[in-house]
């Protein structure tokens, strides 16, 4: 990439195959990209009281979220013995046991009991804690930063808040939960999510409830946003309303993506699984007034129609990573109309991946 990029979007050029090829560029990312940003954890809602605790995979670490009277705490999940796990799955509970050989920790990451290791020279149980994790939290979502170093959430995102204001996220609360699986680069299927090029062609439905002519892209410091009006007369799923902001879709540096529309949020989680191969997280938020959303045919509605429009992207992101091997692939130029979405993804990954972009 950084052979041809540059900063005037007239002048750039697109990323060599090896961007999105190259095997090594994987371990690079995950130390430079993933560990160096705010990742999406996963939902307030799952900690809300004191004992409330989950488990996840971020970036490839594994973490122990957990409410401690009211303050929520992150941890790796990796006792501080010989790395066994301190806690599995999600629930309620004061303590936690590493399931290998016994270690106790209580909910701020204080060691209370280390079975068997009488005779150790210098060993103060006082002393020993569990690596801690930053957490924030964003409306029903947590965030956590693997890297001490990092700036909060808010400046991070300046304008994030700002952005998300219309669509009201402290009111929604968790429905349900997609993965799907795409056989490409992770950084292609962001590419595909960062431009509207695509939609005529690969979203025909999605094209009819969106006014193309309008839409517009918005680029922040670690965020974008694309908006665009709802087409009132030829939306088949999307109901325009007089006072409701238009249909909306959010890119959070590096991975994760926030799609607005009709009250209701979708977070979308991009993880790397292999040089070509990408697990997409999807969660659904809804109005916690909605009584059960899981039986409103509307949002049933909303849920086929997501599907439909993630069927799309996924085959046309796999089309994309088959081609990119091919010796006809060239770098090209951006649409400065079009894709300043995705030259200022590139901008980004090249200021924290240099050369090796």
């Amino acid at each position: 990439m950084a052979e041809g990029f540059h900063v005037d979007i007239g002048r750039a050029q697109t990323p060599a195959a090896r961007f999105y090829l190259d095997a090594d560029n994987l371990r690079v990312e995950a130390d430079r990209v993933f560990a160096r940003s705010w990742q999406l954890a996963g939902n307030a809602a799952s900690v809300a009281a004191d004992g409330d605790f989950f488990t996840a995979d971020v970036s490839g670490e594994p973490l122990l979220i957990v409410n401690d009277r009211g303050t929520i705490r992150g941890f790796y999940n990796v006792c501080r013995h010989r790395a066994g796990p301190i806690a599995h799955g999600c629930g309620r509970q004061r303590k936690f046991t590493c399931r290998y050989h016994g270690w106790t920790y209580d909910l701020e990451g204080r060691l209370l009991r280390a079975p068997e290791m009488e005779g150790v020279s210098e060993f103060d149980v006082a002393s020993v804690r569990l690596e801690p994790v930053r957490v924030e939290c964003f409306g029903p979502l947590l965030f956590v930063a693997l890297d001490p170093g990092l700036p909060s959430l808010e400046e991070f995102f300046p304008d994030l808040a700002a952005d998300c204001a219309p669509y009201r996220f402290d009111g929604l609360r968790f429905v349900t939960s997609r993965v799907y699986t795409v056989k490409a680069n992770w950084k292609l299927y962001i590419d595909n999510y960062l431009e509207s090029y695509h939609i005529p062609l690969v979203h025909p439905g999605l094209n009819r409830e969106l006014d193309y002519d309008q839409y517009v892209t918005v680029v922040r410091k670690h965020h974008s946003k694309q908006y665009a009006p709802i087409r009132e007369r030829a939306a088949e799923h999307f109901r325009a309303t007089p006072d409701a902001p238009p249909a909306s879709y959010m890119w959070l540096y590096p991975n994760t993506m926030f799609n607005c529309y009709q009250g209701l949020l979708q977070t979308n989680v991009v993880i790397p699984r292999g040089i070509d191969c990408t697990e997409v997280r999807f969660d659904w938020f809804a109005p916690a007034a909605l009584a059960d959303p899981a039986t409103d045919p509307h949002f049933t509605e909303l849920l086929q129609f997501s599907d439909e429009v993630q069927d799309e992207d996924g085959s046309i992101c796999e089309q994309v990573q088959y081609n990119v091997r091919s010796r006809a692939y060239r770098p090209g130029p951006y649409s400065p109309e079009r894709e300043r979405g995705v030259h200022h993804f590139h901008s980004l990954l090249g200021e924290a991946l240099g050369a090796l972009a």
